[in-house]
């Protein structure tokens, strides 16, 4: 038999134990073919998209192939360690180096090739599902069906690959000294883990300084606060890990009375060598989930919100404003929607007039200037009561967030700020816009802009007449002065983005999720190969099944649960900095990202619990 054959045998023979590494690879294969699937579906136009959405999903695609890369890598890792004695035998029998790394290519090969098979038929077989929810989020009433097989050969070659490259790097995990030595069982004893003091102290300190900056953040401070923020939270896990919850656990330790009760002895115990040792993959796993919940919770919170954002950023439903020299430009494309909306039978309200743009004295920013007049137009048309103010004043025709001036120096004329309106008058973009009476606003000098306003009562039904106006006037950005603003339109444009963005975040967080979770299944799996001779040993000297059992329950729900427990906390602080900076509704998403990925771990906990007990059961008999 040679080293081929050995290889093949040796995968068939030990099915079970390769059926971690297996599924491992098969999740992955299948998450990618489904990316790749809908990306390739020929009614999903990707060339219509805008640039950053285009490079949002190339992005996408190379982090989600090398995140899996590195999941493949370390479950192969941790699968290799959990055979040293198998390894440790062949070169006892005489077996090179050589031939050893040769068979470990063999079977990683077949694995690899086998899950991306497996993995591909998973995913045409959930293709119908998938196609109908991705085609909802991306704006499309369904992805049909069809067959990728573009999606096919990328998938297979992808992992292929991966089998090829992970292969290579088997002699930098197998070192023929130390398998030999840990078959010899030459392992030295432990020492109990140790915990300073001052790095506990500083975890809590950056922990509530990071949170207490993203929830003071503003819309004008958080880009200057994500960087400071992120650093302080990432050091932090670290040494919550590392530090603190040794710290915590030894001041358990402490209490003789809590600490010598029945079985609270082992599991604090194992729980302080449990921690310690695995402070990387905590870590690494509560960083994963938290961008993971961020992701998906932002991006999420905007999708739900938008119509809410839209109708506040746009009061109305065609705005378009050019110099005043252009007026019969404003006065042409308002009479072409006047004559679509007479053509389709909607009724609806018009307002053609002027502002100003101008920059205050001691500001570097241009404001808008409006008249009386002109605001008691906009604000008849948009049903809202308008406020009274007297000739030396001025109110701001937006909401108050964010605006806190109580006067403004206008062309050398300071004017006191009395009051806000409780929507805005025209477009966000315009920022600033101050109303002040008549007279005034004529002797004011600033450059003028000529607009045109029209207003329906279901924006909606007008995205046609949208489409019809872009086909006949073109579609240019404009500058500060030049503008169009289409509701329907920009309704349509934000669906799709924010859809595009949410199908990204919502398949970057499986990835980060379900590879994860395999982390914590193979982490399982090394750990039950121990626990089974440590629990053997303890039953001989009277500890029941029962007590194994409550030990075990606490010891699994740390692992599985601790991790995810501080990454909720961590994105309940971050999505809260959205609420605050930019008034968005985030607490319904939120609960909603929160309790549908808790019902997916508490599930995948007692899956991995009733297989760990069953074994530690087993070995008992």
């Amino acid at each position: 038999m040679n080293i081929r054959e050995f290889a093949t045998k040796n995968v068939q023979r030990n099915a079970k134990a390769y059926f971690a590494y297996f599924i491992s690879n098969t999740i992955s294969a299948a998450l990618l073919f489904s990316f790749t699937m809908i990306i390739f579906h020929p009614d999903f136009n990707v060339s219509i998209l805008p640039n950053y959405l285009k490079n949002a999903l190339n992005m996408t695609t190379i982090i989600a192939y090398l995140f899996l890369c590195f999941f493949v890598f370390y479950s192969i890792s941790v699968f290799l360690k959990s055979r040293y004695k198998e390894f440790g035998i062949l070169y006892i029998i005489g077996s090179s180096k050589k031939q050893v790394q040769k068979m470990i290519r063999i079977e990683n090969m077949i694995i690899s090739s086998s899950a991306a098979v497996v993995g591909i038929l998973l995913g045409v077989i959930f293709s119908k599902i998938l196609l109908a929810a991705s085609g909802k989020l991306l704006g499309y009433d369904a992805l049909g069906f069809y067959i990728p097989g573009k999606a096919m050969i990328i998938t297979l070659s992808a992992f292929i690959i991966i089998g090829i490259v992970i292969s290579a790097f088997c002699s930098f995990i197998i070192k023929e000294d130390k398998v030999l030595s840990l078959l010899k069982g030459t392992k030295r004893p432990r020492p109990e883990p140790k915990a300073s003091v001052v790095l506990a102290i500083i975890c809590v300190g950056l922990l509530a300084a990071g949170y207490y900056l993203s929830i003071t953040c503003s819309e004008d401070t958080i880009p200057y606060r994500i960087i400071p923020v992120t650093i302080m939270v990432v050091v932090a896990t670290y040494l919550l890990f590392s530090q603190l919850s040794v710290f915590i656990i030894k001041l358990l330790k402490k209490n003789r009375r809590l600490y010598m009760k029945k079985t609270t002895v082992l599991w604090v115990s194992n729980l302080l060598y449990r921690i310690k040792d695995n402070t990387r993959m905590f870590f690494l796993i509560t960083i994963t989930s938290t961008v993971a919940l961020s992701a998906i919770g932002s991006v999420y919170a905007y999708w739900r919100d938008k119509e809410d954002q839209i109708n506040i950023n746009f009061p109305q439903a065609f705005f378009y404003s050019d110099t005043y020299m252009n007026k019969a430009k404003v006065d042409l494309k308002v009479g072409f929607i006047e004559n679509s909306l007479r053509n389709d039978g909607i009724e609806y309200t018009k307002v053609n007039e002027e502002i100003k743009f101008i920059i205050p004295n001691g500001d570097k920013e241009k404001v808008v200037v409006m008249k009386d007049e002109v605001y008691k137009k906009l604000a008849s048309a948009l049903f809202l009561n308008s406020i009274s103010f007297n000739e030396n004043e001025t109110i701001l025709a937006v909401p108050s967030i964010g605006s806190e001036r109580k006067s403004i120096i206008l062309d050398n004329m300071e004017l006191q700020v009395v009051g806000n309106s409780n929507k805005r008058m025209i477009p966000t973009f315009y920022g600033d816009v101050y109303v002040v009476k008549d007279d005034l606003y004529e002797k004011i000098n600033g450059v003028k802009c000529y607009f045109g306003v029209l207003n329906v009562n279901n924006y909606k039904d007008t995205l046609n007449i949208c489409n019809d106006f872009y086909s006949n006037f073109g579609d240019d950005d404009g500058d500060e002065i030049y503008k169009n603003f289409l509701k329907a339109h920009i309704l349509e444009s934000t669906k799709i983005g924010y859809g595009v963005l949410l199908f990204i975040a919502i398949f970057i967080g499986l990835i980060f999720f379900v590879t994860t979770g395999s982390f914590l299944y193979n982490k399982c799996y090394m750990d039950v190969i121990e626990d089974k001779k440590k629990y053997k040993q303890l039953n001989k000297i009277g500890l029941t099944y029962t007590e194994i059992k409550k030990v075990l329950n606490i010891e699994i729900g740390v692992l599985f649960l601790l991790p995810y427990i501080v990454a909720v906390i961590h994105f309940a602080f971050a999505i809260s900095s959205l609420k605050y900076a930019f008034d968005i509704k985030i607490t319904v998403p939120a609960l909603q990202v929160i309790g549908t990925m808790l019902i997916a771990q508490i599930i995948y906990f007692f899956i991995i619990r009733k297989n760990y007990l069953l074994e530690i059961k087993k070995s008992l008999l």
